[in-house]
């Protein structure tokens, strides 16, 4: 059984991410907030929010998917799954995201990047000699916490919640003491420091993020224990976490090496790679407070474009980057804000109708077939 209000968040952060890649393939703008290093600050207001909004995206792919995990297992459980049927289920479909990442994505950015005539060098911890490259997006972290999360969804909520606090703990610990002239290990960087080595480049390690998957999983175990009640939990979480985001500011702490401020912009201003405590509380927090909307909200027609794309979020992912890139051909020194919006939105259009055939495609296909993968 599918959630509405689930999908319909997915969706809406799907169109958020569209955003923040048409910046680059378009306006050949972008930024990376990465731990330890220079920051190259945003020049004004407008490409601060292009950027800002799309910070409730991997947050909310790594929640959603955390929460889909257990319902998925529960459903499926109900319909006599062994433990290990679900458990080769999950572990089958993040090969899956794997083989998209190396074989759709990666060649989608080359692409894209091809005609960019604006190169802006941003500082990445750690250091890289040549040889050999691994490199690793979002797609990664999402498999490697899925095949985690296919041995981790019986466990206690509570057991969940402390696996959520723990990595937390432990991630913000160790980039406070971490060196961002180092070139740790790769196995280093893919677990808990992001950066830059011979064998690497990590954007997600999957400790800090797998703390955000597995407070998906608690919740999704909250949802199934009372639904009627779970989205008001949901609103006085969100509105909690906001409002220790706003407490860790105000106190400048839990933003890693940028704590300090002096304008606005610079308070919002936060370090994503990794999260930071200040990162990972205001945009779970803005996740949850959009879930118990979108709870309020389902059945309206306007909304049918959001629901379509939270159901094919992994179709959409792949080809809303070769409908920018294709669409940024004509602009190799980058276009203006307002283009670069007008633009993006127009690239909607063609995703939509992209993607509600193939959501009508995998319904026709049995429940084992490898579409119902992507």
């Amino acid at each position: 059984m599918r959630h509405s209000s689930i999908d319909l968040l997915r969706g809406f952060i799907m169109i958020c991410m569209a955003l923040d890649h048409a910046s680059v393939f378009i306006g050949r703008v972008h930024f990376s907030e990465f731990w330890g290093v220079q920051f190259i600050p945003y020049p004004d207001g407008f490409w601060w929010f292009t950027r800002f909004i799309s910070h409730l995206c991997a947050p909310g792919f790594f929640l959603l998917m955390g929460m889909s995990i257990v319902l998925f297992a529960q459903n499926r459980t109900s319909k006599n799954w062994s433990f290990g049927q679900i458990r080769n289920y999950f572990l089958r479909r993040a090969l899956v995201i794997l083989g998209c990442m190396y074989l759709l994505e990666f060649p989608a950015w080359g692409f894209g990047n091809y005609f960019s005539t604006v190169h802006t060098d941003h500082p990445i911890p750690g250091y890289y000699e040549g040889g050999f490259l691994l490199p690793s997006t979002v797609l990664m972290g999402l498999a490697l916490c899925m095949m985690i999360g296919a041995f981790l969804w019986r466990c206690s909520k509570w057991i969940l919640l402390a696996i959520s606090i723990l990595s937390f703990a432990l991630s913000t610990w160790y980039i406070e003491i971490a060196d961002p002239s180092i070139a740790y290990n790769p196995l280093m960087h893919f677990f808990i420091v992001p950066g830059l080595s011979k064998g690497a480049i990590c954007l997600y390690p999957i400790i800090p993020w797998l703390g955000i998957t597995s407070f998906g999983m608690f919740l999704a175990i909250l949802m199934s224990e009372n639904t009627i009640s779970f989205y008001s939990h949901c609103l006085k979480i969100g509105l909690g976490f906001v409002g220790m985001f706003f407490l860790l500011r105000f106190l400048e702490i839990g933003n890693f090496q940028m704590n300090d401020y002096s304008t606005w912009i610079e308070f919002f201003t936060l370090i994503k790679y990794p999260p930071s405590l200040s990162f990972a509380f205001l945009t779970v927090g803005i996740n949850l407070i959009l879930l118990h909307i979108f709870s309020k909200s389902f059945g309206r027609p306007w909304l049918r474009p959001l629901l379509v794309f939270g159901q094919t979020a992994m179709f959409f992912y792949i080809v809303h980057l070769y409908i920018y890139a294709l669409l940024g051909i004509p602009f190799p020194t980058g276009a203006a804000i307002w283009l670069l919006y007008i633009i993006w939105i127009l690239g909607l259009i063609p995703l939509y109708y992209m993607c509600q055939w193939f959501l009508n495609f995998q319904k026709s296909k049995s429940a084992s077939s490898f579409w119902r993968y992507i």
